[in-house]
């Protein structure tokens, strides 16, 4: 089967950018990965990486996209032109906000350029959601974002964990939405059932991630397998959800 890691970050225990990018091929590599998805941080400067950086140090590597991260606060007027730049040129496939790390909501005005360039482009918009300031990305301010931008992907990075049964309640009727379950392998027999319950519904919006960089990628694509979940289900989530949400594309004798 193959294994798309949709949520991955450049590992922070190496000196350099490019020793960072070689122990993440490296991890793929033991893991199975087939493609990866590394996430950018919204800060120009940072040790996951800035947007121009993981463009720049990805670029030509047929493994991996590139999902640019931005922030409202941070030189956002050319942050935001340098985004365009790349997901035009395609080397970026997605935008990541850090709610609740930031504090900025998904229904916030000035994030307008953001869905206006997701829209155009055909590209989603990432949410980080629970975990630390849940209130950011509660669901029902999720709900309110995706509704008024119906025509962009939104994707719900963590499941708004730990509050997983209410974020699927919420979010049933937003088709536009879909669930990342990045860092979650650590959540317990509960997050594991509701999880079950909610693939099984609706097989079609369910994303595989790790958090790499974060998370163990190992212990995650462990845990995903170990869902009770039908074969068609799984490859849903590991690879097929990805490959439709994010325009991946294989080599035809891949």
């Amino acid at each position: 089967m193959k294994i798309i890691d949709a949520h991955m970050h450049l590992p922070v225990n190496f000196p350099s950018l490019c020793e960072k990018k070689n122990a993440l091929l490296a991890e793929m590599k033991r893991n199975g990965v087939c493609r990866g998805i590394v996430i950018s941080d919204s800060e120009i400067s940072s040790d996951i990486g800035s947007l121009e950086e993981c463009a720049k140090l990805f670029d030509g590597c047929g493994d991996v996209n590139i999902i640019g991260g931005i922030s409202p606060f941070i030189d956002y007027a050319v942050q935001m032109k340098a985004l365009e730049k790349y997901i035009a040129g395609g080397s970026i496939v997605g935008i990541k906000i850090y709610s609740g790390h930031e504090p900025v909501y998904p229904n916030d005005g000035r994030l307008e350029p953001v869905y206006e360039i997701a829209q155009r482009y055909d590209v989603p918009v990432l949410f980080h959601t629970g975990w630390n300031a849940p209130e950011y990305t509660s669901p029902e301010v999720i709900m309110k974002a995706a509704k008024a931008h119906a025509d962009v992907t939104v994707v719900c990075c963590h499941c708004c964990y730990p509050n997983l049964e209410e974020c699927f309640g919420v979010l049933a009727d937003c088709p536009n939405v879909y669930f990342d379950i990045s860092s979650l392998a650590e959540g317990g027999n509960s997050v594991k059932a509701a999880l079950e319950k909610a693939i099984h519904i609706s097989p079609d919006r369910f994303i595989f991630g790790s958090d790499y960089g974060c998370c163990g990628q190992a212990e995650h694509i462990g845990f995903a397998l170990s869902l009770n979940i039908s074969e068609y289900e799984r490859e849903r989530l590991m690879h097929g959800n990805a490959v439709k949400i994010y325009g991946i594309k294989f080599p035809q004798n891949s």
